[in-house]
């Protein structure tokens, strides 16, 4: 029998460019410590600890001469913004497409916008998308939680509405969820924010 390995057969682009991020900080020198795990894999986040790498939950626990690394999944703008205002070197691993998704709602609040997100409310991307919200927002996982949503339109009022998804969200899931919203809000802003 014959096995053949996928091309795309290990982590994803935006995990694999934190992992290098830490690799290279390390080649370069530096203590480094990573906001949450860097990875949810416990052997590679094991390996990294051998390096001397540390797991922290909050800027507040940085060591002087540390640089602090941002995993891919991203952070509330309020963890970056304290990260600066305490003066702890940072790199900012975030994934690029979770930045846009970042990008996105805090423009869309700005402009008046609801943002709703389509993901687990529970994991670390979507609370760091949350964080980026200058406006209101919900989340939701599944179609039923949006159609309650729905039901009650005048929690918007009349504001306009987006929706983004976090990126590893169902994408059948997600289409549904697009039909559903279209009927209520037919204007509507959605962005296709699923890694494929």
């Amino acid at each position: 029998m014959k096995i053949t390995v996928a091309k795309t057969a290990g982590f994803c682009f935006g995990v694999n460019r934190a992992v290098n991020t830490v690799y290279r900080l390390l080649e370069n020198g530096e203590r480094v410590c990573t906001l949450g795990p860097i990875i949810y894999n416990p052997q590679l986040v094991a390996e990294l600890e051998k390096r001397g790498v540390r797991t922290v939950e909050s800027p507040c626990e940085v060591k002087n001469g540390e640089t602090l690394v941002i995993r891919s999944h991203g952070v509330a703008k309020a963890v970056t913004d304290e990260a600066a205002a305490s003066g702890v070197k940072t790199v900012d691993a975030t994934c690029p497409f979770v930045a846009k998704i970042h990008g996105i709602v805090s423009a869309a609040g700005n402009d008046g916008y609801v943002t709703l997100i389509a993901g687990d409310p529970d994991h670390q991307e979507v609370m760091g998308i949350v964080g980026h919200c200058t406006g209101e927002a919900y989340v939701f996982k599944t179609p039923q939680e949006l159609g309650e949503f729905l039901e009650n339109k005048e929690k918007t009022g009349k504001k306009p509405v987006i929706l983004v998804a976090q990126t590893t969200f169902n994408a059948k899931i997600f289409e549904e969820c697009k039909k559903n919203l279209k009927k209520v809000y037919t204007n509507a802003k959605i962005f296709d924010t699923i890694c494929n």
